[in-house]
């Protein structure tokens, strides 16, 4: 977050700024400023109007030595917002997202705006008592793929990373209501299958089927879910839309929500679009994400280090009154490395790894082997 909060705006947004051909950072900023709330030319609103209104360019900075890229922080007043979530996006990225090298960066919200949005219902501490209570370690997430198999096959893989100690089993967010899978059989029966070997085997793992699909049929999938005992659901916010998120958690769905980036349409390279670490890190979890995942570095998509350590920082830090979301690195993580990205991330992780595991002659043996590197990170965290 912005360390130095404007006691008397509701949000303060900081914005990444690349100037070129001469162009005035400050100017940028107060055209970032006018956009955003106004967006009339000086002099065409009333004067009471623009003294109240008008975004405050609290101040603008040099980030990089050439002098090209600034950091432009700008105070938005109460009065602006309506207590929506999507009046607050409406606000800090609604016309500014048009522009060229404009990146949205930080936020700072008052406790009125903080207070207004639902954030986790589960969080951290709800995820670790569903699998059983598990406080002092890593958890281990995989995915139930590729698309294509059928229902049983699909079973088989739940099956044995159940057996494995696997501690929450996703489908993959390619997984809809293909004829392959139709949605209400595979996650009845999917369901059914891990809680019967949880039953046999002394294991807790849960299962999160992927709900994400036509937004006027998303309440239902999640109540098929939940009748059929799931305790979470996997659901990417950029495709249904991020108040959605919030409408469903408002709702009192009673699963945990896991986001999928799939549409995120962000990238650390990126100068435009909303950095990964605020958007799925802040905005996610105050929507009401329980465990944010990302893409994690050495992997598919080449995300650095950095990037993914803001992540995990942005899911666990104090956030008003509002629960800790487990951060969830996925994307190419190998099996080899887990212990590395254990020591790396600390305990309250979910470490996801898919087809590393799926690759393997023994599935269950190389799922168990991830999960014993989990619970020995746990071990060490707390001697």
């Amino acid at each position: 977050m912005i360390a130095s909060r404007d006691v008397g705006a509701a949000v303060v947004a900081a914005y990444r700024v690349r100037v070129a051909g001469g162009e005035d950072p400050q100017s940028r900023a107060l055209d970032i400023a006018r956009e955003q709330t106004l967006e009339v030319p000086s002099g065409a609103a009333p004067p009471d109007v623009e003294e109240r209104l008008l975004g405050r360019v609290l101040g603008v900075h040099r980030e990089d030595a050439d002098g090209e890229v600034f950091r432009a922080e700008i105070a938005y007043g109460h009065e602006l917002f309506d207590g929506s979530l999507t009046q607050l996006l409406n606000v800090v990225w609604g016309n500014v997202s048009l522009m060229d090298r404009v990146r949205l960066v930080g936020l700072d919200l008052s406790d009125a705006v903080l207070d207004g949005l639902p954030g986790p219902r589960f969080g951290v501490p709800g995820i670790r008592d569903m699998v059983g209570g598990v406080q002092r370690r890593p958890l281990v997430s995989s995915a139930l793929k590729p698309v294509g198999l059928g229902v049983d096959a699909l079973i088989d893989i739940a099956v044995r990373l159940t057996r494995a100690g696997v501690d929450v089993i996703k489908d993959d967010h390619g997984l809809a209501d293909q004829a392959t899978a139709p949605f209400r059989e595979r996650v009845r029966r999917v369901s059914d299958a891990v809680r019967e070997t949880n039953h046999r085997a002394g294991t807790r793992a849960a299962y999160f089927p992927h709900v994400t699909g036509p937004v006027d049929r998303l309440a239902e999938r999640v109540t098929i879910a939940r009748e059929a005992g799931c305790r979470g659901v996997v659901l990417c916010p950029a495709l249904v839309g991020l108040d959605t998120v919030r409408v469903l958690v408002e709702g009192d769905c009673g699963v945990a929500i896991m986001a999928h980036p799939s549409h995120a349409g962000t990238s650390p390279n990126a100068e435009g679009g909303i950095a990964p670490d605020l958007l799925m890190g802040t905005l996610w979890r105050l929507a009401g994400a329980d465990a944010v995942i990302y893409v994690n570095a050495r992997g598919r998509f080449s995300w650095p280090l950095s990037a993914c350590k803001a992540v995990n920082r942005r899911a666990r830090e104090p956030l008003g009154s509002h629960l800790p979301a487990f951060p969830v690195p996925a994307g190419g993580i190998q099996a080899a490395d887990v212990a590395h990205w254990f020591e790396t991330y600390g305990n309250d992780t979910l470490l996801l790894i898919g087809g590393s595991l799926l690759e393997a002659s023994d599935v269950e043996a190389a799922a168990r082997a991830v999960v014993d590197a989990a619970r020995r990170a746990g071990d060490e965290g707390s001697a």
